[in-house]
């Protein structure tokens, strides 16, 4: 059977069965590590053992340091929670992070995320986030209006799309006034590097010094200094304008303060700030919004049933902050999106001190991989878990789940700062995108889900949007 023939196979398979959308056929055993990498570049997803998806830890020998798969509640509560000083934060991670993000609140640790975390939290209070709610519906009429003076029915980039509106909401929450450019710069270099990202991270798991050479390293390296560049330039920018620095995220990290030491933040610390909350906020927004168009484009009667309850709970109104708390139906369709395709797909640590985890000795420097799509996918924590089933969250369901049986957001001390933002943005604008179009599946595309940092459809996420 010919490669078109097989794809036409499985796209009349999934054609037939709409409500089991993509996944990734995972290895049938541990792979030798040459396999393992090789599979890792392409697709992190694709390393890995089937036994990920039914066992509650899973231990690779042969990977050098070692390497853990957890996907058991009680276990990643500990890790994350319970004992998350025995855990820090893997190198792995700094070294991947550190050339965009620097020392920010994703990548510090100990005394210094502390501070930065204490200082930042008040921005996020919900009170002050449903004030954004207009913006963030604005963008999405807008990008609608977009649409109506383009063909009545026309196939678009709807991973593209998406991108553009999540940056669109954060230029106007987080750096208002920004320049066009520099706001262009960030947005598309921040893609440019996520994309690459897989070399880096197979180089640092192979623990192969930061200066050896891989096919992607000019490139992130161009990107990150491009980003930083702009970044500077925007805060530099800021400073220099006269009166208030604004109301908006970066003005309000300008004048921020420790509420216990009343320490400032420097401009670096505000630019890996900002730069944070850019790539993990507007990027995995859009990933949920993408995914989550996916399978209401693939189960129509979802969709509509998304549609009718804006209209009964919005009309034609702009949807309001008041509105979003009625929106119970479009909340736990995107709470399952969330659940097959999570916008962060995987957590790490390191293991801190000798220890016993899941009746395994684990030394010290032994990586830890929580791997949220396949917790989020395993066997013995869902019913049918590959099939989309919105009423999983109904709330007399959800109340079973365990606490880190869904976790899109991560867990414990470093749940993402930005959960109540992404929320309320991805909930606004669902709401109003499917209020105004209909998405439709093109027939033909059935994107495996990629993990670079954040969860990508390979060859993009066409659909067919017709406005109405």
């Amino acid at each position: 059977m010919s490669l078109v023939e097989r794809r036409e196979g499985e796209a009349a398979a999934a054609a037939a069965d709409p409500l089991y959308p993509p996944t990734v056929e995972p290895a049938a055993g541990l792979l030798p590590l040459p396999s393992f990498i090789t599979r890792f570049i392409r697709n992190p997803l694709r390393a890995l053992p089937r036994a990920v998806y039914e066992e509650p830890l899973v231990v690779h020998p042969g990977a050098r340091g070692g390497l853990v798969w957890v996907t058991s509640p009680a276990l990643i509560e500990r890790i994350l929670l319970h004992e998350s000083d025995n855990f820090p934060k893997t190198l792995l991670e700094k070294r991947v992070f550190e050339p965009i993000l620097g020392d920010g609140i994703l990548t510090s640790q100990g005394q210094s995320w502390r501070w930065q975390r204490r200082t930042a939290a008040p921005l996020f209070r919900h009170q002050d986030l449903v004030a954004q709610v207009p913006a963030m519906t604005s963008v999405a009429e807008e990008r609608l209006d977009l649409w109506r003076t383009g063909p009545a029915t026309v196939t678009r980039h709807i991973e593209q799309e998406m991108a553009d509106v999540t940056y669109d909401v954060f230029t106007h929450t987080l750096l208002a006034g920004a320049g066009k450019a520099d706001g262009e710069i960030i947005k598309r270099r921040g893609a440019e590097f996520l994309s690459r990202i897989s070399w880096e991270i197979a180089w640092g798991m192979l623990q192969l010094p930061r200066w050896a050479w891989h096919p992607a390293r000019s490139s992130m390296k161009h990107a990150a200094r491009d980003m930083r560049a702009a970044i500077d330039r925007i805060i530099a920018k800021r400073r220099a304008a006269h009166g208030e620095p604004g109301r908006d995220i970066l003005g309000r990290l300008l004048t921020a303060r420790d509420p216990e030491t009343n320490q400032p933040m420097s401009d670096k610390q505000v630019a890996d700030n900002l730069l944070t909350f850019i790539a993990a906020g507007h990027e995995t927004t859009a990933k949920a919004l993408t995914w989550t168009l996916y399978l209401l484009a693939r189960a129509p009667q979802w969709q509509q049933r998304v549609r009718d309850e804006v209209m009964a709970v919005s009309g034609r109104n702009p949807i309001a902050a008041r509105d979003l708390d009625k929106l119970a139906v479009t909340t736990r369709v995107l709470k399952e999106g969330m659940r097959l395709y999570p916008p962060a797909p995987v957590l790490s640590r390191t293991v801190g001190r000798d220890l016993e985890l899941g009746g395994h000795r684990l030394a010290v420097g032994t990586l830890i991989i929580v791997p949220v799509y396949a917790i989020h996918r395993h066997r013995k924590l869902w019913t049918d878990p590959d099939r989309f089933d919105p009423d999983r969250f109904l709330p007399e369901n959800e109340s079973d789940h365990l606490r880190t049986q869904f976790m899109p957001f991560g867990f414990g001390q470093r749940t993402c700062i930005g959960m109540s933002f992404a929320m309320l943005e991805a909930t606004a604008v669902l709401a109003t995108l499917v209020r105004g179009a209909r998405f439709d599946w093109d027939g033909r595309h059935l994107p495996e889900p990629i993990s670079r940092v954040t969860l990508q459809p390979k060859g993009g996420m066409p659909l067919v949007v017709t406005p109405i």
